[in-house]
């Protein structure tokens, strides 16, 4: 099960670039909104304009959020690593084998010699019970569906 530590952070940053321009898109589009002349208020109750400028802040706020992400993908190496921490790409059998990217902030995947890899930020629950652990070492995470047992089986 051998995997390119390099090719999954392209990977990953390639999914990140494409997620960075459509939320570009959108919050272009709620800046759009909020100076557009349907919002304009039209009664002390109309409230769309003062919506219109909530959403176009959470946009600029996601934007800056993803550019930053996309800096630290930048950086990223392929280097080796032997402990669990950010930066680390992580096998897994538990329920399943499964491959985890631990950085920054979670929420992406990707396909990478047909194999699914997740992003997993230090703050989720499987982040904090895999930081500092190291090849071979088990764990246990109670999940949703009941306890879930795990073993590193390598780590780059």
């Amino acid at each position: 099960m051998h995997v390119s530590k390099i090719e999954v952070v392209a990977a990953l940053r390639a999914v990140l670039l494409e997620e960075l321009a459509a939320v570009e898109r959108i919050a272009a589009a709620a800046r759009d909104e909020t100076t557009s002349a349907e919002t304009r208020q039209e009664g002390k109750y109309d409230t769309r304009a003062t919506e219109a400028s909530y959403l176009a802040r959470g946009q600029a706020w996601r934007v800056a959020e993803l550019r930053r992400l996309a800096a630290w993908f930048e950086v990223q190496s392929g280097d080796p690593r032997d402990v669990v921490g950010v930066g680390a790409l992580v096998a897994l059998a538990g329920a399943r084998q499964e491959l985890v990217f631990v950085a920054p902030v979670g929420g992406l995947s990707a396909t990478v010699g047909g194999r699914k890899v997740r992003v997993i930020s230090p703050g989720s629950p499987l982040g904090k019970a895999l930081t500092g652990l190291e090849a071979d070492d088990g764990f246990e995470l109670q999940t949703p569906r009941g306890r879930v047992d795990y073993e590193v089986l390598a780590i780059w």
